[in-house]
């Protein structure tokens, strides 16, 4: 690492450390170093961008003066998962807070927990340590139903990253060093002993179909975290490639309504159910998908999960508010726009649904199959092509078209209104009850 890389460690944990700061700063420096070289993805050896690297660096640096101020470092230079642990208690409670004294908001309190995850993922993924670590609170940056939504294009490259996500390199492309490195995670993948790790194992680890398949069906369900973590096989109808909720596990009681996949994701969850056959994890539930320790997800993991994923499709999520619900806002903005508020409703079971019937009526599943299509075709374009825009309206040809306003309609009983409507579906919604009770 270059001199222009070197991350070291801040005077007040200089101070703090005392003694232990040259072996901590060297120490962290080699964290660094490794966010730095596959930090984004370890498995392909994918880098870490310097500012998200920094970041990373600067929290874990907070962090060890956190648990200075409760303990000693028993295992210098690293923190234990025990301090881990303890660290995330007291954010809960709020006995960490910021040097004016007030509390840190979840969505801080959320990226010290993600640092802490990065940090033994390090310390497992280079055999520091045995085990990987994972938070026992989970924090959401306030109302999750306020998340940020993706773009068509990030929609593409996020099912892209998914579709590819944990893949690895050849076999006989890498040393004999890095091939044991990759053989410990493929033996926590597949739960055997890495030293029983063979050629075809290191295959069937490389072309899992549980992330990917994850992703798919949520981009086009809208599932939200507590339906991932109940969905069981019951749920899909290979047949008719539809999923159905039970009421008994839809949230926010949504109504129950056949959710259509495209052909190209009941591919990919096909490829899955197949694939889960195999896995020792899944022997004694139905539960679609599980995590990596053999339980359900729950919203932590998947909105880590879907951090990580942003990561390796280079989108920037710092800034912004992206967690599992970001998928859903996506899935509602990207129906309604290629086909209308009736059809999103209906693909999201919105529980305002029945309103909105009374007005459109239900849309046919295979509308919605097509909808989510067009969608798809969208999202690829837009992420493939930098002067696409996927909100212009477009000639039978495919190109960008505007009205011309200039030009009589010649309907002579037309009427023109100047109007101002707050750009919001219940505005809308109450525009068009006006319209049609105005015809009565």
């Amino acid at each position: 690492m270059s001199d222009t890389n070197e991350q070291s460690i801040t005077d007040r944990l200089t101070r703090a450390l005392g003694d232990d700061a040259g072996r901590v700063e060297a120490f962290l420096e080699e964290y660094y170093d490794w966010l730095r070289e596959r930090g984004r993805n370890p498995a392909r050896n994918q880098p870490m961008a310097d500012n998200g690297a920094g970041n990373y660096h600067a929290r874990i640096d907070q962090l060890y003066r956190f648990a200075l101020r409760f303990d000693d470092l028993h295992k210098v230079p690293r923190l234990t998962q025990s301090q881990a642990d303890e660290l995330i208690r007291q954010l809960d409670h709020d006995q960490i807070n910021k040097q004016s004294g007030d509390p840190y908001a979840d969505g801080s309190k959320r990226k010290f927990s993600d640092a802490l995850q990065k940090y033994f993922e390090w310390l497992h993924n280079t055999d520091i340590v045995d085990d990987e670590w994972e938070p026992k609170v989970v924090f959401v940056d306030g109302d999750p139903e306020s998340a940020d939504s993706l773009s068509y294009a990030e929609r593409h490259l996020i099912r892209k990253a998914a579709l590819d996500y944990g893949s690895l390199p050849a076999y006989y492309e890498t040393d004999p060093d890095e091939r044991d490195r990759l053989e410990g995670l493929i033996a926590q993948r597949i739960g055997k002993q890495k030293r029983d790790i063979t050629q075809e194992d290191w295959q069937a680890a490389d072309t899992s179909r549980k992330t990917g398949s994850l992703i798919a069906v949520t981009l086009e369900t809208g599932m939200i975290p507590i339906e991932i973590e109940y969905a069981t096989l019951d749920w899909y109808d290979p047949g008719k490639q539809v999923f159905v909720i039970p009421e008994e596990y839809a949230a926010k009681d949504r109504p129950t309504t056949e959710l259509p996949l495209t052909d190209e994701t009941a591919d990919v969850f096909s490829a899955w159910i197949r694939e889960r056959r195999h896995l020792d994890a899944y022997d004694d539930t139905r539960r679609i998908w599980l995590n990596q320790r053999g339980n359900p997800y729950g919203s932590g993991n998947l909105c880590y999960l879907l951090r990580q994923l942003c990561e390796e499709a280079d989108i920037d999520h710092d800034n912004r508010k992206i967690v599992w619900y970001s998928l859903r806002h996506n899935l509602g903005q990207t129906v309604e726009d290629t086909a209308d508020i009736s059809t999103a409703k209906d693909q999201l079971r919105h529980q305002y649904i029945e309103t909105i019937k009374n007005i459109y009526g239900e849309t046919v599943t295979e509308k919605r199959r097509a909808t989510l299509e067009e969608i798809q075709q969208t999202a690829e374009r837009a992420a493939t092509d930098e002067t696409y825009n996927p909100y212009a309206p477009e000639d039978k040809n495919g190109i960008a078209v505007y009205p011309d306003l200039d030009q009589p309609t010649g309907d002579e009983t037309s009427m023109h209104v100047d109007a101002t409507i707050e750009d919001t579906t219940a505005a809308r919604i109450d525009l068009i009850r006006e319209i049609i009770e105005s015809d009565d």
